[in-house]
């Protein structure tokens, strides 16, 4: 049997020290190859080149999603920041 994977996010201590509390869970870092975990931030890759500007310039500034009965979304429409809306079709892809 498997366990699902637990999300740990790191966070600055605040300036009192933390006492230990009962729901305070031990916890051992590693890296995904199972390696020791060392800490610190991932290194920034390099910086790519910026890419082309799209024909009109225009991003999206609202989304408004449609769902069906059971609450699965089916669509949508996109406003653009020219005021033009797009819209927006939703496809399942196979598990």
């Amino acid at each position: 049997m498997t366990f699902p994977i637990q999300t740990l996010i790191v966070q600055k201590a605040n300036s009192k020290k933390h006492k230990v509390g009962p729901l305070d869970a031990p916890v051992q870092l590693v890296n995904p190859d199972g390696s020791a975990f060392s800490g610190g931030a991932a290194s920034a890759g390099a910086k790519g080149d910026k890419g082309d500007t799209g024909a009109a310039g225009a991003s999206i500034t609202a989304l408004a999603l449609t769902t069906d009965a059971d609450g699965k979304i089916t669509g949508g429409t996109a406003t653009l920041s020219d005021k033009t809306t797009v819209p927006v079709t939703v496809t399942t892809a196979a598990a």
